[in-house]
């Protein structure tokens, strides 16, 4: 198969990498030279311009921060439509506002092209070695049709249902990801505080109701070795928490734990820790209670 990918950063560029690993001819494209050059240099094709990444693979992936990008990357002066073909299908693993991704759907439609939605879960670790978690929303022909492109990249890959659901459930599954992150935050924190060892704390936890996947892998691998490096950015996630409680506010229904969750997100990201990985949470909790969770360490900051 032979595919195009626009959006090389975190995600995007290990994606590419490990298509290429897979044997996949892959052309890229990224406003960053610098990304698209690393993947030269293992053998991607160099796409001068959406439209011309358009013109040489018939399938296009995107991997971008927001909706309004691949808007602008679709219908720019050298954006995708100018050169996507009726046989192109057009992958956008963004996370996006369902909404819009509908609209954009309807526009392609109109001039006889198609797309699905193809966010992911998992973060760089499993983009590296092709266990992702892919959540599809589109037409099932065009699914089936590029299941055998997605199974390179992804162990998970479910169809969830008609354009737009998977930026849906993308955004629901972060909001859970996130309102868990947080009160796992919380929790240990305060039991460091009250003399607990935090480790000892995860051993309860992970072997009993309180288990997620923060407890089980966030808290053991990056907060209590302090290593929070950037995966998955703190801004992000506060960008995915607004699409899922926008969604909410469009049918009229309260969130009220998403909702509250949120504020301690938004304080955090007011606060400077936007560019930081999102496990960055759990530093601005400990700021809070003046505490630090850290392997085999009890320590109050001062």
């Amino acid at each position: 198969m032979r595919v195009g990918i626009i959006g090389l950063g975190n995600m995007g560029g290990r994606i590419a990498k490990r298509l290429l690993d897979q044997g996949v001819e892959v052309g890229v494209f990224d406003v960053n030279k610098a990304f698209m050059q690393t993947l030269v240099g293992l053998g991607a094709v160099e796409a001068e311009s959406p439209a011309d990444l358009a013109l040489k693979f018939p399938y296009v992936i995107t991997v971008l921060p927001n909706v309004y990008i691949v808007k602008e990357i679709l219908t720019g002066q050298q954006g995708l439509i100018k050169e996507l073909r009726p046989n192109s299908l057009l992958i956008d693993m963004t996370t996006s506002i369902p909404s819009v991704t509908k609209e954009l759907s309807e526009m392609l439609k109109t001039k006889g092209l198609r797309m699905i939605d193809a966010p992911v879960s998992g973060g760089v670790k499993k983009a590296e070695d092709g266990t992702l978690s892919i959540m599809v929303g589109g037409e099932v022909a065009d699914f089936e049709e590029v299941k055998p492109l997605l199974n390179f990249i992804g162990q998970n890959i479910i169809h969830v249902g008609e354009i737009g659901a998977g930026h849906t459930i993308k955004a629901l599954n972060n909001m859970i990801s996130a309102t868990t992150l947080a009160a796992t935050g919380e929790a240990m924190a305060l039991g460091v505080k009250l003399g607990l060892d935090p480790t000892k704390m995860l051993d309860v936890i992970n072997s009993s109701t309180g288990k997620s996947f923060s407890s089980d892998f966030k808290f053991p691998n990056q907060v209590l070795t302090r290593n929070f490096e950037i995966g998955f950015t703190l801004d992000l996630m506060v960008k995915d928490l607004k699409i899922a409680l926008s969604m909410a506010e469009e049918e009229k229904v309260p969130m009220f734990i998403s909702s509250a969750s949120f504020q301690l997100w938004k304080q955090a990201w007011s606060n400077g820790k936007g560019q930081e990985d999102h496990t960055a949470i759990v530093k601005h909790i400990e700021e809070m209670f003046d505490v630090e969770i850290r392997e085999k360490t009890i320590s109050a900051t001062s």
